[in-house]
């Protein structure tokens, strides 16, 4: 698994042996980048279930100023912490080894917002609804800030809200993307 572009293209991460955390594909990488950036000036990252951490540190090589990066296993969060360091970025990322909820709870209680939010929960967890309406309800979006979503497909149907449009929509194989938009105060 390889950074796609930026500063740190083409260097490959460290990922966990097993099926514990499962690796977005480079093509479905390179889609979602594609719509949201390609590149950020400065943007604020939120990965709530960060695996190998490789779409945090995607972000931060295409110019995102700081990412979050909740994971509460152990051994993957020894295998970003690898990754952090290989890519000298301990001064952009800050790793917590935490359960999401406890992590969610954090940030609604600082006030704090992101401008990217990538939620890659476990298939097994079906959670999408229930943590798209925490962000709606906590407002931890900026404006013009994008949520997402990896999940089996079936298992989540994006839709629009008052709160966020669903930007665009991936098929590939088993799993779907979903790229939900912050809607701006006209829209």
């Amino acid at each position: 698994m390889k950074i796609i572009a930026g500063k740190h293209r083409s260097r490959v991460l460290n990922t966990l042996e097993g099926l514990n955390t499962r690796p977005m594909m480079s093509r479905m990488k390179e889609s979602i980048f594609n719509t949201i950036g390609p590149y950020f000036d400065g943007d604020t990252v939120l990965d709530l279930f960060g695996g190998s951490g490789q779409l945090s540190l995607e972000a931060i090589s295409r110019g995102a100023k700081e990412a979050f990066i909740i994971e509460k296993d152990y051994k993957a969060s020894k295998i970003i912490e690898s990754n952090i360091k290989m890519l000298h970025e301990e001064s952009s990322t800050h790793l917590y080894q935490i359960d999401y909820k406890v992590a969610l709870n954090k940030f609604k209680s600082d006030g704090a917002k992101f401008d990217i939010i990538f939620l890659d929960p476990p298939y097994r967890m079906n959670i999408m609804d229930e943590l798209i309406s925490f962000i709606e309800e906590n407002d931890l979006l900026n404006n013009g800030g994008v949520v997402i979503c990896q999940y089996v497909r079936g298992n989540y149907t994006p839709h629009d809200s008052n709160y966020l449009f669903v930007k665009k929509n991936y098929t590939y194989a088993s799993s779907e993307v979903a790229i939900l938009k912050k809607r701006e105060k006209d829209e």
